[in-house]
């Protein structure tokens, strides 16, 4: 799934053929109109990122201590987990600007949560597997109302975005019913 797939499919959302012919043309940067549908399509994927749908990355360091978080491949917003060589957890504190492991860890498996880097035209979408284009989309048109001052529009985008929030969300669970007993 493409960046520009999605700012393509909120451009048709919002009845604007004539950004649809910009974003197709558009080989350079964006400026104008395409560049706030950008800036909007950034902020909704970092939303859905940090409240609904978190992108988890894991990765292993050599430990000394205590690690830099300037050193993580991603910007970490919150440590899942932290596990020694064996696999077993490790206690941690988390300060600032690192984190600090026990002397005895020498290797560390480290999960966590990232916020996702703000993305151009060609780029590839930074989602979970629940979130959809259509998804992304009605969250780049409420946002793009709401920049130039289209308010009831942008209220009624941010409700069906909502609404397609919740419905991603949802966990699909086989029903049963218990069988009685009488006793």
């Amino acid at each position: 799934m493409k960046v520009r797939n999605v700012i393509s499919l909120a451009a048709g959302n919002l009845g604007r053929e004539d950004l649809v012919a910009q974003i197709e043309a558009c080989a350079a940067e964006p400026f104008g109109e395409l560049y706030s549908l950008l800036r909007c399509y950034n902020l909704v994927e970092n939303e859905v990122a940090l409240d609904y749908f978190p992108l988890i990355f894991e990765e292993e360091f050599n430990a000394d201590g205590a690690l830099l978080y300037k050193d993580f491949t991603y910007a970490p917003v919150e440590i899942l987990s932290v596990k020694g060589e064996s696999g077993s957890p490790l206690s941690c504190k988390t300060l600032p600007a690192k984190l600090v492991l026990p002397q005895n860890a020498k290797r560390v498996r480290i999960s966590y949560t990232y916020s996702p880097k703000e993305k151009e035209w060609g780029d590839d979408v930074e989602a979970a597997l629940q979130v959809s284009e259509r998804l992304l989309s009605l969250g780049v048109c409420s946002e793009f109302c709401l920049t130039n001052g289209q308010y009831g529009e942008a209220a009624t985008w941010e409700k069906k975005f909502r609404e397609a929030l919740r419905a991603a969300g949802v966990r699909h669970r086989k029903l049963s019913v218990r069988s009685r007993r009488w006793a």
